[in-house]
């Protein structure tokens, strides 16, 4: 392992020193800025071509948390809410499956339900360890294995992050630190397979000690966390809770750094290729400036691709009261951008039913979005006089206020 781990830091050196050898080539450009600058309602429409319901089972062994998360996999919906629930819904039915492992400090146990993801290739699900590792349940609520990552992941807040690339491959981004420049690499279990490295200059991001912090806040703007770190120098620093790096749609898993406006694909025969930047005109935040508090820069926070869009979020004035979250999309066919605050939702001008805020989207193209059964009991009761509801809507008149809540799955 140890010899594994030496041969990874020599591959970083030798990229961090030799040439950059890449063709330049055009990138597909967001144009952000601009639709920032001129933002407007963000309807169904724009975004999706169907919507259909799941009201999910309700009984007493299955009650949805609150803070619920929804997430399609395969033939399932992946639900899971508080720090300790995940369960699994039939797609179709919304009948309760089974829950999946448990919070436990045993062999078996994860810390907590949030920052792993759900593989569709293996019918897999992974959740945080308590070493930094990942630990990984099947579809058939069976424990699997636990995954540590051949290179050690780091520490507060330069912390590793992980995602799946396909069925064998596990990708990682590992922020730069005082001696190494931050990088990508592959693994297939305890095999490194491929390092690659990001911008040279960002680096000298080392570990963080106590001693160095005057305070941590952390934030809840939206559906998205962010962790501000002021420290005994008056230095401000975000850093996104959870996976903010990495995204997938369909087969392609895509990258993307804080303070940087490229976007790359990540595969294994290759290195990091860029496809996409944002253009965020005069609400660009470079990384040399990560520490300023820049009046309206733009902090992406979450991407959620298909086919023929990109829903994504981000946020405002980070560093003070001003901090606002916004909802953006892109449609890939005319190239253009909306931008819309996150609190006005997405109206749902298709069905004419709850304003929708999706939450995941799948390798298959289906987003997905959680409504509260008390929401719709309440969208019901202001509607009582309305005639002309779809059938699919008029079929949630049968969820009541303490019922599990009812999940939006759009294409």
């Amino acid at each position: 392992m140890k010899n594994q781990v030496c041969m990874a830091m020599a591959c970083l050196f030798l990229a961090a020193c030799g040439g950059d050898g890449t063709k330049e080539m055009k990138l597909e450009t967001i144009p952000l800025g601009v639709a920032f600058d001129n933002q407007t309602e963000l309807k169904a429409s724009d975004c999706f071509k169907k919507i259909r319901y799941v009201a999910l089972e309700t009984t007493d062994s299955c009650l949805v948390g609150q803070g619920a998360h929804a997430t399609v996999l395969n033939d399932w919906i992946v639900v899971t809410s508080g720090r300790d629930r995940c369960q699994l819904f039939d797609k179709r039915t919304g009948r309760f499956v089974r829950s999946i492992g448990h919070v436990g400090n045993d062999p078996e146990g994860y810390s907590n339900v949030y920052g792993g993801w759900q593989n569709p290739y293996t019918d897999q699900l992974s959740f945080p360890g308590w070493k930094k590792d990942i630990v990984f349940y099947g579809t058939d609520g069976k424990f699997d294995q636990i995954w540590t990552s051949p290179i050690p992941a780091g520490v507060f807040p330069a912390r590793a992050v992980f995602d799946y690339l396909d069925a064998d491959l596990i990708a990682g981004y590992y922020p730069a630190t005082d001696s190494l420049p931050a990088y990508v690499a592959l693994f297939r279990g305890d095999e490194i397979v491929r390092v690659d490295t990001l911008l040279a200059e960002q680096k000298d991001d080392g570990a963080v000690t106590p001693n160095d912090i005057a305070f941590i806040s952390v934030l809840k703007s939206g559906a998205d966390g962010m962790m501000v770190i002021k420290y005994k120098d008056n230095k401000l620093a975000a850093y996104s809770l959870g996976n903010s790096c990495f995204w997938h749609a369909g087969e392609s898993l895509y990258f993307r750094q804080s303070y940087n406006d490229t976007i790359y694909q990540v595969s294994a025969g290759e290195a990091l290729r860029p496809v996409r930047v944002l253009d965020l005109g005069t609400h660009g935040w470079a990384y040399p400036e990560r520490f300023e508090d820049k009046k309206d820069a733009i902090y992406p926070t979450i991407f959620l691709e298909n086919e023929h869009v990109i829903l994504f979020r981000f946020m405002t004035n980070v560093y003070n009261d001003k901090r606002k979250t916004y909802n953006a999309l892109y449609r890939k066919a005319d190239g253009s951008v909306k931008v819309c605050p996150f609190d006005d939702k997405i109206t749902d001008d298709m069905n004419g039913f709850l304003p929708l805020h999706p939450l995941s989207v799948s390798v298959s193209g289906e987003f997905a979005a959680v409504l509260p059964a008390e929401e719709v009991v309440a969208w019901f009761e202001e509607n009582a006089g309305k005639t002309d509801i779809p059938a699919e809507v008029a079929a949630l008149k049968q969820v009541g206020e303490e019922d599990n809540p009812v999940v939006a799955i759009m294409e």
